[in-house]
Order: C-alpha cells, then structure tokens, then sequence
C-alpha cells in the first residue's frame, strides 16, 4: 500500500534510490542513548526567559513599535512577520552565555566535540491556524549541507503536546526507496506556497508522526535524516521555539559551512 501526504504535489515526486542516507554519512547520534529512535529529551539548563526577553526587545525593535511577543499572532500582521524573519538566521555571538553552554552541552552529550552550525541560530515562529508557518514532512538533508549534523528544537513559548514538533521514530534509517520526495524544494501551486526543502509526498510506510514535547528545561535532540515538519499549532496562543544545528568541530565541518553560506546569502525566506 502507498500512504499519499500532499496530493497536489504526486506529479512532481519521484520514488528514492536503493539507500540509507545516513549509512554514508556522520551520525552525530551514535554514541547516544536515542541512536535507535533518532530522537530524545534531555534534561537541560533552562533558558526561556533569556530567549523571550531577546525576541521581545529584537522584534519591537524590528517593527519599531513595543509587542508582547505573547500576543504576536493577533499584534503582527503578515507583511511585518515576513520582516522578521527576513533577519534570520541570528547568530550565536547574540546569546553568548547561552551558545557556550549549549555547545558544551552538546559535546558532552554526543561524546563528540560539535559547534553551532555556521554559528546560525534560528526562531521558528508558528501561529495558531496558519498554514505557512512549518515545513511539510521532510528530511533536512534533502538539502545537502545538513548532511553530518545534528538538531535541536528548543521550546520558548507556547510550545505543548498541541503545537510542539511532529516527527517520525526511526525514519532516519529509512531506505530512500520507501518514500516519494519532491525535487527543488517543494511548490504548493494552489496557494502559490515554496519551501526550500523537498517534501514527502508519498510512502509505502504510514508515517505515525508523534510529538515529544520537550518541556522548558528539556531539549529535544533529534537527527536531520529523521522525517519531521508538518507541525501545525492547533494552540491559541503563538508557538516560538529555538532551533539549532550542530557539526564536528574540526576542518570537515569548517569546509561545509562554506555550501550554506552561499545559500542563505541568495534566499528569501518568506
């Protein structure tokens, strides 16, 4: 039986290869207690008031008027929201106590020592009932400089078992010849809607998305060969999370910030 996730886009998907992509590449995880599942929630330092007192100041800022960032659905409107995230990604010389500690944590973590990735640090902002605000399910490695990393998802604010990220146990060790990803990134025609990353369209395995819901002093840590996205916030209130990659800190890594760079210099984001 083929599961199909996103009709509009089966013409433009095409079934993978014969291989496991992580079984050629770094997995950050294997030395963890959650290599088998792909993910786990850590207990950790928690810094959500930090992080809420950065986006409360940097987005006013922005928008050049004070918002409680609590209220951002119903204070921001569409043009202003794509104003900020245009100024993503932040990088981690802006939370200076906070990246050290989460880069040693890391490190101590995955028995492997890791640096943010690129030094980028990015805030998914995810309204109640928008659409546009996630990701379909994906791989982050369909984009290649995400290869050999790993991820972190961080709650701020209004992240709970109805808005936190969905992802799929196991999958990072699934063969590519399971699933039927779109090429180029994704372009939901319909809504005129692109993403950069390519998009899961169809699956012989039925994707079983859970939330685990790290709470505001946990983290969840979870490999970017892990299909996840699709993480709708059915809150009322706006979800805020942080969200990092981390890499080897040695040459290799250093060599394959320079393929993101390029990237993020040329993209739009919204």
């Amino acid at each position: 039986m083929t599961y199909v996730y996103y009709p509009e886009l089966v013409d433009d998907s095409f079934w993978g290869d014969d291989v496991v992509l992580l079984n050629k590449d770094i997995n950050l995880l294997e030395h963890t207690p959650c290599n088998s599942k792909g993910y786990g929630v850590f207990s950790c330092k928690n810094y959500s008031q930090f992080l809420q007192d950065f986006l409360q100041k940097r987005i006013s800022t922005i928008l050049g008027k004070e918002i409680k960032i609590e209220d951002y659905h119903s204070l921001v409107n569409e043009e202003e929201h794509k104003k900020i995230l245009n100024q993503m990604p932040y990088k981690k010389h802006e939370f200076e106590e906070f990246s050290n500690y989460i880069e040693s944590y890391m490190s101590e973590l995955l028995h492997e020592k890791v640096k943010i990735f690129n030094d980028d640090i990015w805030v998914r902002i995810c309204r109640p009932n928008s659409s546009d605000d996630f990701n379909p399910c994906h791989r982050d490695v369909y984009l290649d400089f995400y290869k050999n990393t790993v991820n972190i998802y961080l709650p701020i604010l209004g992240s709970n078992e109805k808005s936190s990220l969905l992802l799929q146990e196991g999958s990072h060790v699934w063969n590519e010849n399971t699933t039927a990803v779109t090429r180029g990134g994704a372009h939901f025609k319909t809504k005129d809607k692109k993403y950069s990353v390519d998009a899961i369209v169809q699956s012989k395995i039925k994707l079983n998305m859970i939330r685990p819901n790290p709470s505001m002093d946990e983290v969840l840590v979870f490999s970017p060969y892990l299909i996840h996205g699709c993480s709708d916030n059915q809150n009322d209130i706006t979800r805020m999370s942080l969200e990092v990659r981390f890499i080897k800190d040695d040459i290799h890594g250093l060599n394959q910030e320079k393929d993101i760079q390029e990237f993020i210099k040329n993209r739009l984001w919204r």
